[in-house]
């Protein structure tokens, strides 16, 4: 089975007129990074339609929906609806990562809901966007549900001394490894290459207390050069790296006309010389892992 661990989907009402869905709720960070007043527009949309036919003449069985790094707490609620639709819709072919913001009401009460109505994880977090602190107690107790209930969390990361991008948001690293030694049974997915965070397993010190994070690819051909892929598989292992396209972001502005899920997958597989075992797990089986 091929998945992708890393995609994103709107409603037509948000895609069609982004602007002025921001400005009623308030997300003036998604929009910078939608719209960018300077720079390229590397943001792509797709419908169900479009999405399930790209996938499907991509040879994609399934893909993951992640929610946004919503600012308010109303719209991770909205994004949850989304993907509780969606995902009744099509069973099938698609997993739904919950939204959630520790200024929600009750955001326990609301990731138990989703639970209940077949999600799969949380993320894409990102809480230095969002306004909130990695150690605030009720965005605690949403890691110590998801450990509990054995969900992956995603976190959105950026490398510390990268170049920089309209609308990016510092993420530190330390952060990452500090969640990871508080909660060493939560599943810790840190999208885009991790920031480089991979890397840091070559300490023999920090290596088993990052034993619990893993590390999608998503939007990496917007970032670095390819030959990272070979290197992050000899670091950390097949069994640590999980492959997201970030679809629809357009992540090659120099060869798609639009988004797509092949590029991304076939430059992989090519550049990183893949075995078949490799493929195997880093376009499926790693993902399944986690959701056992």
């Amino acid at each position: 089975m091929i998945i992708d661990s890393h995609t994103h989907r709107y409603p037509p009402e948000v895609f069609e007129d982004p602007k002025t869905f921001s400005e009623a709720r308030r997300e003036s960070h998604w929009l910078e990074l939608v719209l960018p007043q300077k720079g390229p527009r590397l943001q792509g949309w797709a419908d169900r339609n479009q999405m399930i036919g790209d996938m499907d003449g991509a040879g994609i069985d399934r893909c993951v929906l992640l929610a946004w790094y919503w600012e308010n707490p109303e719209t991770c609620l909205l994004h949850n609806q989304w993907h509780a639709q969606w995902i009744k819709e099509d069973p099938a072919r698609f997993y739904a990562f919950a939204a959630v913001h520790p200024g929600m009401e009750d955001p326990v009460g609301e990731l138990e809901k989703r639970h209940e109505q077949g999600f799969s994880g949380i993320g894409e977090c990102h809480p230095w966007a969002q306004g909130f602190s990695m150690r605030d107690p009720a965005w605690l107790s949403c890691m110590e549900f998801a450990q509990g209930k054995g969900w992956p969390v995603n976190f959105h990361v950026t490398e510390p001394i990268g170049h920089d991008y309209p609308g990016k948001v510092a993420t530190p690293l330390k952060e990452f490894h500090w969640l990871a030694r508080e909660f060493p049974e939560l599943k810790i997915i840190l999208s885009h290459a991790g920031g480089l965070i991979p890397f840091y397993e070559l300490n023999p010190r920090l290596k088993p207390e990052l034993k619990n994070v893993y590390y999608d690819l998503a939007a990496c051909p917007l970032l670095y050069d390819p030959s990272l892929y070979r290197l992050l598989i000899d670091v950390v292992g097949r069994e640590k790296i999980i492959w997201g396209s970030d679809y629809p972001l357009k992540i090659y502005p120099g060869r798609q006309k639009k988004p797509d899920f092949s590029t991304f997958r076939n430059d992989l597989i090519e550049q990183a010389n893949l075995s078949e075992v490799e493929q195997e797990a880093i376009f499926g089986l790693t993902f399944l892992s986690l959701l056992n």
